[in-house]
């Protein structure tokens, strides 16, 4: 819109630099034709005088449209180059080259897809070849008896090149079958399916509950183990 606005201003300041032009090109032609045929006393300048004197005048109007014409020039590449001009983006920290929004991972083995990973933030740590997580939410696949983990965390990191997810900040991870456990922390490791945490934990399975520090549970059986201070407690069938 704002390059349509100064185009018709252009438009319009070339037109009226070329009438003026015109009219000066008329003008010096009658001046010449009436000094050339008009009988003079004299007393009056010669038509030599006057050719001469519209002649300077032409030249200085040549002069004034190059002159227009150079400005006009100016003016259109200077904001045809604004517009083309792409938005500066926020600086990132020093150690991130790439910052997302919105971003989806997913880890296919032969085929078959072993989990997906979708988080509300992703900034890409070149050097370490890492890339930092906030809002994260990854499913692992199970199969028809064990069904999928649903983990969710407020921050992680993922390897890019082992494919591991260390998962911080509120990590909670439940099932269809109604497994679930929380912990401070938690790391997937992909080449084996196991969902390790080095801190205390809770695990409650349908009447089951367990308490500890440190667990290590495999994805795909649901064989789970509990390190050390653990507490159990079961809930008869009577309970509700």
């Amino acid at each position: 819109m704002v390059l349509r606005l100064v185009g018709l201003s252009i438009l319009s300041g070339l037109s009226r630099i070329f009438r003026s032009f015109f009219n000066l090109c008329a003008n010096s032609f009658n001046a010449r034709h009436k000094a050339l045929y008009t009988p003079f006393p004299r007393w009056y300048t010669s038509p030599e005088s006057v050719f001469r004197m519209n002649k300077t005048r032409l030249l200085l109007a040549v002069i004034i449209l190059l002159a227009g014409g150079a400005l006009v020039a100016t003016i259109v590449l200077k904001v045809a180059s604004d517009k083309r001009q792409p938005p500066v983006l926020p600086g990132l920290p020093k150690n991130v080259d790439v910052s997302l929004q919105k971003i989806h991972f997913t880890e296919t083995r032969d085929g078959v897809k072993k989990w997906d990973l979708v988080a509300d933030k992703a900034e890409y740590d070149k050097g370490r070849d890492m890339t930092h997580l906030t809002g994260i939410r990854m499913v692992v696949t199970g199969n028809q008896q064990t069904g999928d983990v649903t983990l969710t965390a407020d921050r992680g990191d993922y390897d890019n090149k082992s494919r591991d997810v260390k998962l911080n900040g509120r990590v909670v991870a439940k099932s269809a079958s109604g497994m679930e456990f929380s912990s401070a922390t938690a790391e997937y490791v992909a080449a084996t399916g196991l969902l390790r945490s080095p801190d205390r934990v809770r695990y409650a399975d349908r009447k089951m509950t367990l308490e500890g520090v440190g667990m290590e549970m495999m994805t795909g059986t649901r064989n789970l183990k509990i390190l050390r201070d653990v507490t159990a407690s079961i809930k008869s069938g009577a309970e509700k």
